[in-house]
């Protein structure tokens, strides 16, 4: 079987070592290309604390897509660019699977406009972690008996996005789940409190109240590792569709 190449859009960042180290162990897919403003020009594998890896850090998405076959590309980068990188890749008939968050509902229409015109995929994801997306099922699932509710988004001071796009979908997954019970609510009714903390990496509790209870669900990434079984659920899933997903679907 072919692997397929992956380039890593952010790969100086955190995310992206973590994800362009993965990509490097991994038997389906080999990583082909990192792009970032910074490093540029270094070995990528320097840059990852990985030895030499002969792939250069490169700034130019366009040219990178086209002399390196990219297969398939991940964006981790900003709120500020990311919408810009996944419309080159799906220009170019390259799927592609975002990581970074604050993209807004608005931006979001015209990336699936552009997928479906260019028969590709485009899929964002919030969150990563398996026992994330268990938390926001779990969620959804307890609203329908106890509604007064509210969310504790807690993340590193380095997340530009504010509440985080995990917090957000639990809401919105939770409204929905009141709304198809005829029980009007709107997103007032489940307030997000976000902290941003040295110390922390990604943590979010979904507190619930009744009469004489509480029940609190709660999911802690305790490190960036955490996320890498869900990115590989994702590129499977990637290839799978047409236009635009939000969020991992599990079995």
């Amino acid at each position: 079987m072919n692997r397929k190449k992956v380039a890593v859009i952010g790969c100086a960042g955190k995310m992206g070592q973590t994800l362009c180290r993965y990509l490097l162990s991994h038997d389906d897919y080999t990583l082909a290309a990192g792009i970032d403003v910074t490093r540029v020009g270094d070995d990528l594998g320097e840059v990852i604390g990985f030895g030499s890896t002969n792939i250069k850090v490169a700034s130019n998405l366009q040219a990178v897509l086209t002399e390196a076959h990219i297969d398939i590309a991940i964006d981790f980068s900003t709120p500020a660019t990311v919408v810009n990188n996944a419309a080159i890749c799906l220009q170019n008939r390259i799927p592609v699977l975002i990581g970074t968050t604050g993209i807004s509902s608005e931006d979001a229409t015209k990336l699936e406009n552009l997928a479906i015109k260019m028969q590709t995929s485009v899929l964002i994801v919030p969150n990563f972690a398996i026992g994330a997306i268990l938390m926001m099922e779990f969620a959804r699932k307890a609203v329908k008996y106890m509604q007064n509710v509210e969310i504790i988004e807690m993340h590193h001071p380095q997340k530009l996005d504010k509440p985080s796009g995990t917090a957000i979908k639990t809401r919105l997954g939770m409204l929905d789940e009141l709304n198809q019970l005829n029980r009007a609510s709107t997103e007032d009714n489940i307030p997000i409190h976000s902290v941003r903390l040295p110390g922390l990496v990604a943590h979010q509790s979904v507190i619930f109240g009744d009469i004489g209870q509480t029940l609190t669900i709660r999911h802690d990434s305790l490190n960036r590792e955490s996320f890498m079984p869900g990115i590989g659920l994702a590129l499977k899933q990637l290839t799978t569709f047409t236009g635009l997903r939000i969020g991992l679907e599990l079995d």
